[in-house]
């Protein structure tokens, strides 16, 4: 048996490690120590706006590069080029923005032969439309529409009305008379008809009592009742004290007029004139004639002078100044 005498040789040694990078470590601690970054300006309240409103997600604090988005509010309408967003600025506001949403408005009533008006010189809901039609026409409708926001659209609030053309059916027939155009059964707008009695079999003639003119002026509106043909007579009239100056005459029919005095030493109380009206009554109510006696008396006035009164007492004990002088 032989032995080695050849040398041992040494395991081999383990890698040296890398040099640690000290710099690290410093930037690490400041890390550490110094507070975060932190903001020294932060935007006031987002704007308020009258058409707008804020998008999304409210934040409670918004800083510089921070943006916010608008949307329309309901019933509105957006208007193309203006914005619908703002950012904050690093000086604390926001940029600038403008009202970028219209109301909706209901769409222009038509009305043919009449006119609309917008009170608000607007159709945009809550707003209304007042419709009249021309003359001669008349409204089919209610005359007041209302633009109504219904869910996001805007509508009125009834059926737009019409105006259509005003025509009369036939006047009244009237007994002992007739009127013109009686053949017809249709008459337009502001068409007159005349009436007339017919002659009489006896002795005393109709008397037209009433309107002897009628006009359309409404949808089957005359413009008056008819009139009648009827005898009219009044009993001669008799004033006591006083006497008939004008119209006398044999017989007092529809109209006939008469004037009346007192006598001397009487006071003609109510009117001097009265007619025959068509209830076979004189109008206004006859007059009567009161007997009365003058006096004169004196007063003292603030020039230290006279003044020198007339009167006259009725029967009834009534006074009545005649004159006054100084």
């Amino acid at each position: 048996m032989t032995a080695s005498c050849a040398p041992r040789q040494a395991p081999p040694a383990r890698p040296e490690s890398p040099p640690f990078p000290w710099c690290c470590v410093g930037m690490l601690l400041a890390a550490l120590v110094l507070p975060l970054p932190i903001f020294s300006v932060r935007c006031i309240d987002p704007p308020v706006l009258d058409s707008m409103k804020l998008k999304g997600v409210i934040k409670r604090h918004y800083y510089p590069g921070d943006r916010i988005d608008y949307e329309c509010y309901r019933g509105y309408f957006y208007v193309w080029p203006y914005l619908l967003s703002a950012t904050c600025e690093p000086n604390g506001s926001w940029s600038r923005i403008e009202e970028a949403c219209l109301r909706k408005s209901c769409p222009d009533p038509q009305v043919k032969h009449g006119k609309v008006v917008a009170p608000n010189d607007t159709f945009e809901w809550e707003s209304e439309a007042h419709i009249s039609c021309d003359e001669g026409y008349f409204l089919r409708g209610k005359p007041i529409i209302i633009c109504n926001l219904i869910g996001e659209n805007v509508s009125w609030s009834d059926t737009i009305p019409h105006c259509e053309k005003i025509y009369c059916g036939q006047p009244p027939k009237i007994k002992h008379g007739k009127h013109t155009n009686s053949y017809r059964n249709i008459f337009e707008y502001n068409e007159l008809i005349t009436y007339s009695c017919d002659p009489s079999n006896g002795p005393d003639e109709y008397s037209l009592v009433g309107q002897n003119k009628l006009i359309c002026i409404e949808p089957n509106k005359w413009s008056s009742d008819p009139p009648l043909c009827k005898v009219v007579k009044c009993q001669r009239p008799f004033l006591e004290h006083g006497i008939m100056v004008s119209g006398s005459r044999d017989k007092f029919s529809y109209q006939s007029v008469v004037v009346f005095e007192c006598l001397q030493g009487f006071y003609l109380n109510g009117s001097n004139l009265v007619f025959c009206g068509g209830n076979d009554t004189w109008e206004p109510e006859m007059p009567t004639c009161i007997k009365v006696s003058s006096c004169l008396y004196f007063t003292k006035n603030s020039l230290n002078s006279y003044n020198l009164h007339s009167f006259i007492i009725f029967s009834n004990k009534k006074r009545k100044n005649i004159f006054t002088a100084i």
